[in-house]
């Protein structure tokens, strides 16, 4: 058994030239046939990584491309917005102006109007009281023509006549 083991770790020089020249033989196949046929491959391997890499970095352009001008369009967003906003807030500011200014031309006139009503209302008053004043003066004079009076019928006269017209006030 010694020998057995011993056949396989020795060295024979005829063993090797022959391993030697199978491999030479074996390298001159492999490039004769396949060398070329696996040289395609890596470089067909080695083409399609790089055009990975370069769809890769475009689509990452792209990407960082689109990200600014979706940035932009969002500050361009928010200042339409702003922008709405506040013509909204002079809007609404110019609006309530406007109301108030009318209310208060409305709440002037209706005070105005007021005002006049009261006047026309003194006067009508006034007129008649004029009137109840002169049909008490009448028949006043009426009494006194049908009797004549002396100083105390006169004076009871005129008592009882301002009696009456605070009455009527």
């Amino acid at each position: 058994m010694d020998t057995i083991y011993q056949s396989l770790v020795t060295v024979n020089p005829v063993t090797l030239i022959g391993q030697i020249c199978n491999l030479f033989i074996q390298l001159y196949i492999f490039k004769r046939f396949f060398l070329d046929k696996v040289k395609a491959v890596l470089d067909q391997r080695r083409e399609a990584a790089d055009r990975q890499i370069a769809d890769a970095e475009a689509a990452k352009s792209e990407a960082l491309a689109m990200k600014q001008t979706y940035e932009q369009n969002m500050l361009q967003a928010k200042a339409k917005a702003d922008d709405l906003l506040r013509n909204a807030q002079k809007t609404a500011a110019a609006r309530s102006e406007e109301m108030l200014r009318q209310t208060q031309q409305q709440v002037s006139q209706l005070k105005a109007k007021a005002s006049s009503d009261i006047v026309l209302e003194k006067k009508k008053a006034i007129n008649d009281a004029k009137n109840q004043i002169s049909d008490l003066a009448v028949a006043i004079a009426g009494k006194v023509v049908q009797r004549e009076l002396n100083e105390a019928d006169q004076s009871r006269l005129i008592d009882s006549f301002l009696a009456e017209l605070g009455e009527d006030l």
